[in-house]
């Protein structure tokens, strides 16, 4: 038997505290590497883990929380993975032997600090490699157990686990994961996901403090969890002086414990802001409530029912496509300043034109202009257009992008546009620091998540939304095998709608059709109507992603001051063409040249495809 379950079977098991926040409190610079004083600092960090086993811990966590190559990178020491885990794993046996003590030592392993695919850029293989690296280290010198803390993610939970069971099958696993509340789905998932892998506890730590862990204690409990973790810091911190100072008192923690213990916990610990008194007030709780039964791993029957699928009601936009009505938007841009009276009277010209749709962009080619959700919520209000929300990930980390898709919901905007948006280099700010946290399919499964009443991190938010999620596509791209992988991921993502690029072939949709005969969504195929011989060079020769024929370019030659009429004239016969091939078309109008799309939906009312 292993020595962390051997100590399972004795009863309540008492981790240690925080090691991050304890390093800065004797003095570690907040600047560098916290692993990587193992190296620089040993002493240091070994003399923490004989604090915590003189206060009474039973087990004590390795100082390898960020470990991995990604943070270790942030300070130069990609390269050393192996060597710090190692020497990490090595103070905290030291220090057990030292003090003479039967402890058990778990190397503590966190998440990437980087977000995997769908949601961000990095590969799930790339991710199982950066895990497998870092645990194999550990694994190789000597720990006991293995503890993934402080997860956000469920499904980056389940492939660190899936990695630690593959590369050291003889360690038991315990899998902790950070929630302030902790639904009951979410519970109910992380159930499910021990049973499909080897843990021999769920754990709940970090957080706000004890009253939140105790919570989400009972709820793990209720759903049928058996060994379970309870780390909670030490309350939320307030800054004092230019640091971060967490005050729930040892006292407090002492009566916590008990409630923990209550609660279904069989492992208790402190987290962020715990230190070596913390522990010992939770060893005197420990000690009075020794004789209490561990729980059982016996699933408990939860008492509320689970809920079901939400009902997802869809934009106009989405029932004029399932319909099979030919729906026709014209792009608007925000203004530049703070006054959007112009791009109102605009608005409503097209729409009494025959426009139902704007698509509004967002910041497009990186220039500044209004915020595409005010934008959008004010052409709806004023000119009862619906809009299709561009919305780019560029500008925007993870929590920015959910917060604000949950304010455009609440002002009725549903069609969002999923794109990455353009490099700042290009635009008025190019010094501007790109964010890009989240790529285009990792926010069309946010916005899915959503729609299923979940964040990006699974986690409830009451009522689900109703977004209609479009994706791009451009159906001449020069890497059209690379463009397809990309176009079925975001279908697989939960895409509703496809919009493309401007094109002048339909050959471009004939092609996209053979290449994806089971192809169902709607296609939104991009028309821009070329406005002059100008026009017509600037789009060959400076915009990436559009493809000027020869055939087009010389009949906008020769038209000379008609050319405007002729690219009408030439948008006009793509429509007709189009048909059966595409369900809408997303007309794009020469800067400021409203006047010429509001003429081509007044032709275009006469196509059959209307």
């Amino acid at each position: 038997m292993n020595r962390l379950e051997a100590l399972l079977a004795d009863g309540p098991t008492l981790f240690d505290g925080a090691m991050g926040t304890e390093l800065l409190a004797r003095g570690a610079d907040a600047k560098q590497s916290l692993e990587g004083l193992n190296l620089t600092h040993p002493a240091l960090v070994r003399s923490i883990h004989l604090d915590y086993l003189a206060a009474g811990a039973s087990v004590i966590t390795t100082n390898t929380f960020g470990g991995n190559r990604f943070r270790l990178g942030e300070h130069y020491l990609e390269d050393r993975v192996a060597e710090v885990n190692a020497a990490g794993a090595r103070l905290a046996l030291e220090a057990r032997n030292a003090a003479g003590r039967s402890a058990t030592v778990v190397a503590s392993v966190g998440p990437l600090g980087k977000s995997i695919e769908p949601i961000g850029a990095i590969k799930r293989t790339s991710a199982e490699r950066i895990y497998e690296e870092q645990i194999t280290a550990l694994a190789g010198a000597g720990v006991d157990a293995l503890l993934l803390e402080t997860f956000t993610v469920p499904s980056e939970l389940e492939l660190a686990v899936a990695v630690a069971n593959r590369v050291a099958p003889d360690l038991p696993v315990v899998a902790s994961m950070s929630f302030d509340v902790l639904a009951q789905e979410a519970a109910e998932a992380l159930v499910a996901l021990q049973q499909r892998h080897r843990i021999v506890a769920l754990g709940v730590n970090c957080g706000s403090g004890p009253e939140g862990v105790i919570e989400n204690v009972a709820l793990l409990r209720e759903a049928g969890a058996g060994l379970v973790l309870a780390r909670p810091n030490a309350g939320l911190p307030e800054r004092v002086r230019g640091r971060l100072v967490y005050t729930a008192s040892p006292d407090y923690f002492e009566t916590a414990a008990a409630r923990m213990v209550e609660a279904g916990a069989s492992l208790i610990g402190g987290c962020c802001g715990t230190g070596p008194a913390h522990v010992a007030a939770m060893r005197e709780a420990l000690r009075r409530v020794r004789s209490t039964r561990l729980p059982s791993a016996t699933p408990i029957p939860s008492r509320r029912p689970s809920r079901g699928e939400p009902q997802i009601s869809r934009s106009r936009l989405a029932s004029d496509l399932a319909q099979g009505r030919f729906v026709l938007s014209v792009e608007m841009r925000p203004p530049r300043g703070i006054d959007p009276k112009r791009i109102i009277d605009h608005a409503v010209v097209l729409r009494e034109a025959g426009c139902d749709y704007a698509d509004v962009t967002d910041a497009a080619m990186a220039r500044m202009r209004m915020g595409v959700v005010s934008c959008a919520a004010l052409l709806q209000q004023q000119t009862g257009l619906e809009p299709v929300m561009h919305f780019i990930t560029r500008d925007r980390n993870v929590m920015a992008i959910q917060s604000e898709l949950l304010g455009a919901h609440a002002l009725g905007i549903r069609n969002v546009l999923c794109m990455k948006g353009d490099p700042t280099r290009v635009g008025d700010f190019p010094g501007a620091t790109a964010v890009w946290d989240v790529s285009a399919t990792g926010l069309i499964t946010i916005l899915a998540n959503l729609n299923r009443g979940l964040d990006a991190n699974g986690t409830s938010i009451g009522t689900a939304a109703q977004f209609f999620i479009g994706a791009a596509f451009n159906p001449t791209a020069e890497n059209m095998a690379r463009e397809l992988r990309l176009l079925r991921r975001k279908i697989e993502a939960g895409a509703d709608f496809l919009v493309t690029n401007a094109f002048y072939d339909v050959a471009a949709l004939e092609r996209l059709r053979e290449a994806m005969p089971d192809l169902k969504l709607p296609i939104i195929a991009g028309v821009m109507p070329v406005a002059s011989a100008r026009h017509a060079a600037f789009l060959r020769n400076e915009v990436p992603g559009i493809e000027i024929p020869d055939w087009l370019c010389q009949r906008i030659e020769d038209a000379g001051d008609a050319a405007a009429k002729v690219g009408i004239d030439i948008a006009l016969e793509l429509l007709e063409r189009m048909q059966g091939l595409a369900q809408g078309a997303y007309v794009i109008p020469a800067t400021g040249r409203y006047d010429l799309a509001a003429e081509l939906l007044l032709q275009a009312a006469h196509i059959s495809v209307r």
